[in-house]
């Protein structure tokens, strides 16, 4: 399933859910749990040569918690969410014109913390949809490595580095019992460009410019408190 068909899916269960029975305000704090996937366009630049070593979609899982507080006035309803996921979103590249066919570069993006407002509206009193916006912080692990290059030995370079970026987001959340509701959201995360530096074991020291943009769609359910 590609993203566009996961977004209409949302939208379509988002429909579906504003048949929902009345219930409380969404006014108060929760806490919960989710579960995610992801897809991350992610690729670099050698900043010194210039030339663009390549580029791949990572993909992978992520699971967290979150905490947030609401406010309901009217239909409306506005808030506030931290969230803290463990990932494990990872893709990888032959590096353009590197040092061989088996030169690869390798990334890992775990894990993710966001800090969102929220704005939703509640179509009916049990089911609420919503806009968030917001920043969002990652660590990307980035590997560049040939095993066998055409000269020389083999060599590995390996770099952590924190991102930090903005997120647009949509969901729909619906209530399932009095303290209890679930939702489904997407949220779309720009991280930008960023300048590291990576040492190699053969001792070359390369700088590179990594852009890294991703799409996140996650179910979860919150407890209200």
């Amino acid at each position: 399933m590609d993203k566009n068909t996961m977004v209409l899916a949302l939208m379509g269960l988002f429909a579906a859910s504003a048949q929902a029975a009345s219930g409380d305000s969404w006014s108060g704090c929760y806490a919960g749990a989710h579960a995610g996937y992801g897809w991350a366009d992610v690729g670099g630049r050698d900043s010194a040569l210039g030339n663009n070593i390549g580029s791949t979609t990572a993909t992978g899982w992520a699971v967290g918690g979150q905490l947030g507080c609401d406010r309901q006035t009217g239909d409306w309803v506005m808030g506030a969410q931290v969230s803290l996921s463990k990932a494990n979103i990872t893709g990888s590249h032959p590096y353009n014109n590197g040092s061989g066919p088996s030169n690869r570069v390798h990334y890992d993006i775990d894990p993710l913390a966001t800090l969102t407002g929220r704005l939703g509206y509640a179509f009916a009193p049990d089911t609420l949809a919503y806009l968030k916006a917001g920043g969002v912080w990652t660590r990307t692990e980035y590997n560049d490595s040939d095993p066998a290059p055409l000269v020389g030995v083999a060599y590995s370079g390996n770099k952590k580095a924190g991102r930090n970026g903005w997120l647009l987001g949509l969901g729909v959340e619906r209530r399932v019992g009095k303290n209890l509701s679930a939702f489904a959201e997407y949220q779309y995360m720009d991280f930008g460009n960023a300048d590291v530096t990576i040492n190699y074991s053969d001792g070359a020291v390369a700088s590179y410019s990594f852009k890294q943009r991703m799409d996140f769609l996650s179910v979860g359910v919150n407890y209200r408190f």
